[in-house]
């Protein structure tokens, strides 16, 4: 698990090391020359490019950059503001790098410098940096996004909060970010992730002055493995988790199907529908093993034994099973496990609360209609949004997208879904499993499954073709949710 935590919490761990004169720079200057070395190892005559700031963040860069010099590296730097950190100036100049102010250089000059460059290190601003470009160096940053040369940032990519993420349009994306004395919760959030990369933490020696909770948590494969519970062999389809459906109408059948389809492939001992029968013929087509209630309401003493449900795929916010999947689901009803998706989501009004193993899985535009309805305001940033919302409701929300958030209604740190390279966006099924599903961190399950499955799919071929990719379908995804879970605890044993 990665952890992210507060600008004001790293600073306020690095006080009492820097009051008492712990070289906290120097550290992060060879954690730094050692990476930007790794990079460039097979140059023969390998050159770097810095962006310099006058802050610590260009001190660190600067410093680095002179342990490289000295070491053989052609060192470029441009001052991107009036001035630099002097002792790193200093170190630079002693090892032989040059310096130049931007303002000193035309167009063709920095064309030339790039087309020299291996590596452009980014250190414009660091860990007080603001999502605003100035004026005078957004020519600069075009120039180089358009010169393809490799970017590398230093502590975070330049222009981005490094707590909430937010990022200017016009920030230099990084292959890496080299990070130091702890992640930034910015480099996990949306925006500051897809900038930054790979990350690459280096300690300086703050780790122990860190707060217990950090701000926000990135799960990893390895973290859905150790969550994921092991049924013994005595488990029975009821120990390994009764799950109950309603989902599907006349007008959206198939969603009814997808969600089936999804809690069967990720591990529920049994599946119950309640649907129209129509709804029910066509999901049993598919999936017979699926127990069918045809029914227009939801009567858990009439389904029988059920752990958990899940309510509102392909149905409006005025189905009669909407309004009883969420009242059942609310504080004080007959089920404290479940998920409120799509339609069922449209029924929740300030007067449902609650517990924290209710999971709610909006997308933006239904995240921002709840927040309308429950007095949230609907502008705030995802990583705002999510916590607001859990607070509001009790809930777990998991708010889905490019990088989806999960927050805990008990008020523990945000979390996101799990890092894999191999998929930038969340395919559209989504599966639930009741068993074992106590913790709200599980809510994150599904994500790191589906990115799997969706990987899955591409490296079968089903995606590639001589032009690029073919379309996928959902239920493709949750075809393929066991070889995705598969692959995570393999990932996980190896």
């Amino acid at each position: 698990m990665i952890t992210g935590y507060t600008a004001q919490a790293i600073r306020s761990a690095e006080e009492p090391l820097l009051a008492a004169g712990e070289a906290l720079m120097q550290r992060a200057a060879r954690a730094l020359a050692g990476r930007i070395a790794e990079r460039l190892r097979t140059r023969e005559e390998p050159r770097l490019l810095v962006l310099a700031g006058r802050g610590a963040n260009g001190g660190d860069a600067l410093h680095a950059a002179a342990i490289l010099r000295r070491e053989g590296t052609g060192i470029d730097v441009i001052a991107t503001g009036d001035d630099l950190h002097v002792e790193g100036e200093d170190a630079l100049r002693a090892a032989g790098g040059t310096v130049h102010a931007l303002s000193d250089l035309g167009p063709e000059d920095l064309h030339e410098r790039l087309a020299d460059a291996d590596l452009v290190l980014d250190a414009m601003v660091g860990l007080g940096g603001r999502p605003e470009i100035p004026a005078r160096l957004a020519p600069l940053l075009e120039t180089v996004r358009r010169s393809g040369v490799p970017v590398l940032a230093v502590d975070l990519p330049s222009f981005v909060d490094a707590t909430t993420g937010r990022a200017a349009s016009g920030a230099l994306p990084a292959v890496e970010t080299v990070t130091f004395g702890a992640v930034k919760a910015g480099l996990l959030l949306p925006g500051g992730a897809e900038l930054a990369g790979d990350l690459h933490l280096v300690g300086i020696g703050v780790e122990d002055q860190l707060p217990v909770q950090p701000a926000v948590q990135r799960l990893e494969s390895a973290d859905v493995a150790a969550l994921w519970p092991h049924p013994g062999r005595e488990a029975s389809k009821y120990t390994r988790g009764v799950v109950a459906i309603a989902a599907g109408s006349p007008r959206f059948p198939g969603a009814a199907v997808l969600a089936a389809s999804g809690a069967a492939r990720s591990g529920a001992g049994m599946v119950r529908l309640i649907a129209p029968q129509e709804v029910l013929d066509l999901v049993l087509h598919t999936r017979p093993e699926v127990i069918g209630h045809p029914s227009t309401h939801i009567d858990l003493e009439e389904i029988g034994r059920t752990q958990a449900l899940v309510v509102g795929p392909g149905l409006s916010g005025e189905d009669p099973r909407t309004r009883d999947g969420v009242d059942i689901l609310a504080v004080g009803g007959d089920l404290e496990r479940g998920v409120i998706d799509a339609g069922g989501l449209d029924a929740l009004t300030a007067d449902h609360r609650f517990g924290q193993h209710v999971v709610l899985t909006p997308h933006r535009g239904e995240a921002e209609r709840i927040a309308a309805r429950l007095d949230v305001d609907p502008g705030l940033p995802g990583a705002d949004l999510a916590p607001a919302l859990a607070a509001v409701t009790g809930a777990t929300v998991l708010l889905k997208g490019a990088i989806t958030l999960i927050a805990p209604g008990d008020a523990r740190p945000l979390r996101r879904e799990a890092h894999d390279a191999t998929c930038s966006s969340p395919p559209p099924a989504r599966g639930t499993s009741s068993r074992g599903a106590r913790d709200p961190a599980r809510a994150a399950w599904t994500v790191p499954m589906r990115r799997r499955a969706r990987s899955s799919t591409a490296a079968r071929g089903l995606l590639r073709s001589s032009g690029g990719r073919l379309p996928l379908v959902a239920l493709d995804v949750a075809d393929r949710l066991p070889a995705a879970l598969g692959a995570i605890l393999t990932d996980a044993l190896s």
